[in-house]
């Protein structure tokens, strides 16, 4: 990842926190905002907050690759069609 891309996972992760925040106690009370969630269906902030910071995670441990150079025109193998 480069710095671009932990910047951006570490805003979406503080994002992610704040799901799972409110999504806790969504699951007893409910949840409300422009709408409003009945108390079992408030913890879908919750599994929001955790489908946010789960790639995260995974991305920001995952070691780093090789990069494949991509074949050019020039080294590709020729064409042939059989007619």
């Amino acid at each position: 990842m480069n710095i671009f891309d932990k910047i951006c996972a570490c805003l979406a992760f503080a994002l992610g926190v704040v799901f799972i925040v409110l999504g806790i106690p969504g699951l007893f009370t409910g949840c409300k905002a422009n709408f409003a969630l009945p108390p079992i269906l408030g913890v879908v902030p919750a599994l929001v907050g955790w489908g946010i910071i789960k790639p995260i995670i995974v991305a920001w441990t995952r070691p780093k690759q090789r990069q494949t150079v991509v074949p050019t025109i020039d080294r590709m193998p020729p064409v042939t069609e059989e007619v």
